[in-house]
C-alpha cells in the first residue's frame, strides 16, 4: 500500500503522538571491533497516525526502535533488526504456514521497500507496518488490536511483546481524525450537489515547479445569474503545505465572446470570498459571501454548501 501525502509523508515521524505501547528490549547486536555478539538495550514504541478514510476509520501504524542516547550512531556496535511476527485473529505467533511475518518499511510508498532481520540499526528509525504483496501471507488489518513479538533468534535470549488494542479514535486521542484533511492535489476533481444540478465547482491543486512547500488553489464554481443565465465565479489562492482550510478571495469575468469573437475579458470583479474545507477526500464544505454594492445583474448572498466528489483524478486513491 502507498500512503498519500495527506496520510502520511517522507521522511516518517521520529517523535511519536497519541497512545504509544512500549515495551524495552535486549536486541542482539554486533561488535564489530571484537567480532562478536552482545545484547544492547533498546525502547521500542508503536503508535498511530490518524489517516483520513471516506469509508472506514482508518490509521497508519509506526514502530520506532530507539537506541539509548549514548550509543546513537555508533558504527562499531550497533543491534540488528529483530524478527517481527504478528498474532491476530486466526494467526498466531509461529503460525505452521509462516504467515505471521509483517512487512517493515522505512518509507510511505511501502510496496517497494523491506527490513530484513539482522540488518543494522545504527540510528533510532521509524517503520511502517504493513502486509506483504503474497497471497501466501498473512494478511493483517492494523487498525484492530494486535500483538506483536520480537525475536533476536538466540535460544538464550527471551521475547519481547507488545499488545496493541483497536484503533478507536476520539477527540482526546487523535484530534487529527476529527479535522479537515490537509489539502493536496488528491482533492483535483469535479465536485456536485444532487440537489442543484447543472451547478458545480471544478477545482485544481497543484504545486508550481521549484516549488515543494506551497500548493496553489484554484476553482470555479459554476452556477447562475438572477436571470438565469450561467455564472462562473473563480478563486485562487497560495497556502503552505500541510492547510487544512482555505480562505479565497472570489472573481467574476465579463466581456469576451465564444472563441475570442468579442476580444479580450475585462478584467477580474471581486466578488467576495470563499473558505473551502474537507472533511474527508469525498466531501467539501464551501463558505461563502459576497461583497455589497454588487450590479443587480450578478448573483449575490451568503452561506454554506455542501459537494460530492464526482471523481477520481487518473484513478488516484485519495486517503
Amino acid at each position: 500500500k502507498a500512503y498519500p501525502p495527506s496520510c502520511i509523508a517522507d521522511p516518517v515521524p521520529d517523535q511519536t503522538s497519541g497512545p504509544t505501547y512500549t515495551t524495552t528490549a535486549n536486541l542482539a547486536a554486533y561488535d564489530s571491533v571484537n567480532n562478536q555478539t552482545v545484547l544492547e538495550g533498546v525502547t521500542i514504541r508503536i503508535w498511530r497516525i490518524a489517516c483520513s478514510s471516506s469509508d472506514s476509520v482508518n490509521a497508519v501504524t509506526l514502530m520506532r526502535i530507539q537506541r539509548q542516547s549514548i550509543y546513537e550512531g555508533d558504527q562499531e556496535v550497533y543491534p540488528l533488526f529483530p524478527v517481527t511476527a504478528i498474532q491476530q485473529g486466526g494467526i498466531t505467533y509461529d503460525d505452521p504456514n509462516l504467515r505471521s511475518y509483517a512487512r517493515t518499511a522505512v518509507e510511505p510508498n511501502t510496496v517497494i521497500t523491506d527490513v530484513l532481520p539482522d540488518t543494522p540499526i545504527v540510528n533510532s528509525t521509524t517503520y511502517i507496518l504493513e502486509n506483504y504483496a503474497n497471497p501466501n501471507s498473512g494478511f493483517f488489518d492494523f487498525n484492530e488490536s494486535f500483538g506483536i513479538r520480537f525475536d533476536n533468534l538466540d535460544q538464550n535470549s527471551p521475547y519481547y511483546f507488545i499488545n496493541v488494542p483497536a484503533y478507536n479514535p476520539t477527540v482526546g486521542t487523535y484530534p487529527d481524525a476529527f479535522q479537515n484533511i490537509p489539502v493536496s492535489g488528491y482533492l483535483s476533481t469535479s465536485w456536485y450537489n444532487p440537489a442543484t444540478s447543472g451547478e458545480g465547482i471544478v477545482m485544481q491543486v497543484y504545486e508550481l515547479l521549484g516549488d515543494t512547500q506551497n500548493f496553489i488553489v484554484n476553482f470555479t464554481w459554476s452556477a447562475y445569474d438572477p436571470s438565469g443565465l450561467p455564472f462562473w465565479l473563480t478563486g485562487q489562492v497560495t497556502v503552505p503545505r500541510g492547510t487544512r482550510t482555505v480562505t479565497t478571495p472570489m472573481f467574476y469575468v465579463t466581456g469576451g465572446g465564444l472563441g475570442g469573437n468579442a476580444g479580450a475579458a475585462d478584467p477580474p470583479t471581486p466578488w467576495g470570498t470563499a473558505t473551502l474545507g474537507f472533511s474527508d477526500c469525498n466531501h467539501l464544505t464551501l463558505t461563502y459571501a459576497s461583497n455589497p454594492g454588487l450590479p443587480a445583474i450578478v448573483p449575490q448572498g451568503s452561506g454554506t454548501r455542501s459537494w460530492l466528489r464526482l471523481g477520481r483524478l487518473n484513478g488516484m486513491d485519495c486517503e
